[in-house]
């Protein structure tokens, strides 16, 4: 290999780096701007409260939470939901990633989009744990949500990312 490519393939790796940076700071950026109001009352509640609300009293209906702006509540729990608890990073690092590897607009608009629904529908789980965490093991909390279940987010977005990029690619490969 020459120094011409070698610097060239670093060059592209770095503008590649320097890309990915500045969408995610792009997206969270413009995510910052968004009014808390708009979150308490519209996003988080019919985004995510009301959904968890609703899956909670199906799968145990003994529970009876209400959704109430962005708070899940019950006898048992109050949990509430604000900036930075909704995945938001989490998305923004797949989005990111997606949007800067080198593949074709469907293959990328077919990996925002299941990608977008995977980190949502994770959430959305994620949330519905934390309730049931709060309600019954509220010492656990602090641990789970602030270590265990960003941590696991980000570890599935990855290999979501992983498991896109890698069918993303042209597979030729030589018989044995």
């Amino acid at each position: 290999m020459t120094n011409d490519t070698n610097f060239a393939g670093k060059s592209r790796e770095w503008l590649t780096f320097t890309l990915f940076v500045g969408c995610y700071a792009l997206l969270d950026y413009a995510y910052f701007k968004i009014p808390v109001d708009l979150f308490v009352n519209v996003i988080y509640y019919h985004g995510v409260v009301a959904i968890c609300a609703d899956l909670i009293n199906f799968f145990a209906p003994l529970e009876q939470v209400l959704a109430k702006h962005n708070h899940l509540l019950s006898a048992k729990a109050d949990l509430e939901i604000v900036r930075g608890c909704d995945g938001a990073g989490v998305l923004f690092l797949v989005i990111s990633a997606v949007l800067v590897f080198p593949s074709g607009l469907k293959r990328k608009l077919f990996g925002l989009l299941l990608g977008t629904g995977l980190i949502y529908g994770l959430n959305l789980l994620r949330i519905c744990a934390l309730y049931f965490i709060i309600a019954y093991h509220p010492d656990w909390f602090q641990l789970i949500h602030t270590y265990v279940a960003p941590t696991l987010m980000v570890v599935l977005g990855c290999f979501y990312f992983a498991w896109w990029a890698f069918g993303s690619t042209d597979q030729h490969h030589e018989p044995a």
